[in-house]
């Protein structure tokens, strides 16, 4: 009777053995990528919404760099339609402009990153808490970018401005007897 019990209590461990290995297993490597099942799992269940987040906060981005895109194109075609024919041009015009466009181009490759590491984003990942950092700091790349688009922009509104801000004061002085 021992022996049976003793030979049924080593099945059993056996058999437990190698059903608890694969489980165990699976702990060891989440508890080696630096998270357990429990955080794994609520990070699983917030994953959805933190994509959702950062795809509107991208969109957001993108949806000012058209705003700004609409205004340049609004002010050249104002230069080009009534400030040229006019006779007045700003001396650094193609400077301007080549500024705007340089920094379009680096909204556009801050704004792509940004997108490429949402798109990356998953909680089954090595450490999701530093791609969510990482993407913080492309979104802080991208403020910045916007900012400095920005400023491109209204450095051409100025100086247009400039311009023929002269023009209607001349018009005024010689129109007064």
């Amino acid at each position: 009777m021992i022996r049976r019990i003793s030979s049924l209590l080593a099945t059993f461990s056996i058999i437990l053995s190698l059903t608890a290995a694969p489980a165990f297993a699976a702990n060891e490597s989440s508890k080696a990528a630096g998270r357990t099942q429990g955080q794994l799992r609520a990070c699983q269940v917030k994953e959805n919404t933190v994509k959702q987040r950062a795809n509107r906060l991208t969109k957001l981005a993108a949806n000012i760099e058209t705003k700004f895109d609409s205004i340049a194109a609004r002010v050249e075609k104002y230069y080009t339609t009534k400030v040229v024919p006019s006779g007045k041009t700003v001396s650094n015009y193609d400077s301007l402009v080549a500024a705007i466009a340089a920094k379009k181009t680096a909204v556009q490759t801050a704004l792509s990153t940004a997108q490429n590491d949402v798109n990356s984003f998953s909680c089954t990942s090595s450490d999701p808490k530093s791609q969510l950092q990482t993407f913080r700091v492309d979104m802080q790349n991208v403020k910045s970018a916007l900012k400095d688009y920005r400023t491109s922009i209204k450095n051409l509104i100025v100086a247009v401005r400039s311009v023929t801000g002269a023009m209607e004061r001349e018009s005024t002085k010689s129109t007064k007897p």
